[in-house]
């Protein structure tokens, strides 16, 4: 394998190369945020069968991701192993991302739940084929830790502006427009060529990054698949990772039915107060960096998930018709927030590396692929669980239905709640992690993971 010189690598590709991370957050927020709610609330298709038309898919994809991984770790052409997949792969995935929202609102619920489960169905698997690829770069593109986790901290800046604007243009091209269906429409159009156009900036902005050769080695599936159950750090980070995806996709998706049917404040506000809790995690990024140089990014992650148990606690505190209460508890949400997004992201490469240490081949792709697989696994499990959360208290996706005959007060205990059970089981699943840096010590540090933002 080629050697990578631990260098700090051109600001333009680490910019270039977090650029495409738009297009990862902009769906990840719009699916996590608004999808559930426009197939119960626009589509008017029940909520247990909603939460399953997103659950499903995931089940292709617990495939394809990690064979998307094997795969990009293989490939070999003149512009890289990764970087063809992130060019068809953005293409593919802006259009179908578009067709998702394009279900015809006067279909009967099984052709729409028809059309969508397809369309669905592509999107997730041109998101496979662009998200894994992509992910896996972070590892290869430098050998350096401190560069790493600075490449980390460029994409997570890039995420959180990209969940602003998608939070707050969508609520405003949805009330712009004359219907709620027509709405959607548009949401989708400027999604996914937002999709398609950060994902090109990726491809092309990497042309020159510096990247490992390719490890050609013959060895069966099935000893890889001992190898990868090997890395015990990596199994529990994943379980833990998987909890905390799920809880960023059930507050998400929960949110709006807090906020209608509980609060009894208009929808569009989503656009107002998502927006806060991104701005917040924004600020708070780099001081989850410090956290995690001081005490370790294990704890540091514990920490985070307690903090955003606590968070969703105070949510039952929230009374009807009362607006600005919500803004401190979205910064609160946001900060906690911050640190269940950057740590996994930071401690993952250091299983790669034990991974290599273990098995003696570098695969990042493989071990990014069952990565990704995880985390949109966790946030499909975070947005069927409010579905079938929904259907149990009595949901009615007909028009004008749920704020009659939906229980405010269990919204609102799931809502405060059903984080902190997730929460727990992450917990449990860190103790058990245990990983040794180059240095001798529990974990490598955090520091340098936003250097523009923080110095010591």
């Amino acid at each position: 394998m080629k050697s990578i010189a631990a260098k700090a690598l051109p600001f333009g590709v680490k910019l270039g190369w977090a650029i495409g991370e738009f297009a990862i957050a902009c769906h990840m927020a719009i699916v996590s945020i608004f999808l559930l709610f426009y197939l119960t609330d626009v589509q008017h298709i029940p909520a247990a069968l909603a939460g399953t038309l997103l659950l499903v898919p995931r089940i292709w994809n617990i495939i394809t991701d990690p064979l998307m991984g094997a795969i990009s770790d293989r490939v070999k052409t003149r512009w890289g192993r990764r970087r063809p997949f992130l060019l068809a792969g953005s293409l593919l995935w802006g259009a179908s991302f578009a067709a998702m929202f394009w279900i015809p609102g006067d279909w009967s619920v099984a052709a729409k739940s028809a059309w969508f489960g397809i369309a669905y169905f592509l999107v997730n698997s041109s998101l496979s084929l662009y998200h894994v690829p992509y992910s896996a770069m972070a590892a290869e593109m430098t050998m350096d830790s401190r560069e790493r986790l600075s490449l980390v901290g460029y994409k997570e800046i890039a995420a959180r502006l990209s969940v602003l604007l998608a939070v707050m243009v969508s609520p405003l091209l949805v009330s712009a427009a004359p219907d709620a269906v027509t709405g959607h429409r548009w949401v989708g159009i400027l999604a996914g060529t937002l999709i398609s156009l950060s994902g090109l900036v990726a491809f092309f902005s990497t042309a020159k990054a510096p990247s490992t050769n390719i490890e050609r080695h013959t060895v069966d599936w099935r000893t890889q698949l001992r190898t990868l159950l090997s890395n015990k750090p990596l199994a529990y980070l994943s379980g833990a990772f998987l909890f905390s995806s799920a809880i960023d996709a059930f507050y998400s998706a929960m949110l709006i039915y807090l906020l209608t049917i509980v609060l009894q404040q208009d929808g569009a506000v989503m656009g107002v107060l998502y927006p806060i809790g991104s701005l917040t995690a924004i600020v708070m990024t780099p001081v989850w960096s410090k956290i995690a140089q001081r005490i370790g990014k294990r704890a540091a992650y514990s920490v985070a998930f307690a903090c955003a148990s606590v968070a969703f606690a105070l949510s039952f505190l929230l009374s009807p018709g009362h607006f600005w209460p919500l803004i401190p508890f979205m910064m609160l949400v946001g900060a906690s927030m911050a640190g269940l997004f950057l740590l996994p992201g930071a401690m993952v490469p250091d299983t790669v590396d034990h991974d290599a240490k273990i098995s003696g081949l570098r695969r990042e792709g493989t071990i990014y692929g069952a990565w990704i697989c995880v985390q949109q696994t966790g946030m499909a499990l975070g947005a069927f669980l409010v579905g079938v959360y929904l259907d149990l208290i009595g949901h009615q996706s007909a028009p004008r239905a749920s704020a009659a005959t939906t229980e405010p007060t269990l919204i609102k205990f799931g809502f405060a709640f059903g984080p902190l059970l997730l929460a727990i089981a992450a917990i449990l699943l860190l103790r058990k992690y245990t990983l040794a840096s180059r240095s001798g010590d529990e974990e490598s540090p955090v520091s340098g993971v936003l250097p523009v933002l923080y110095k010591e």
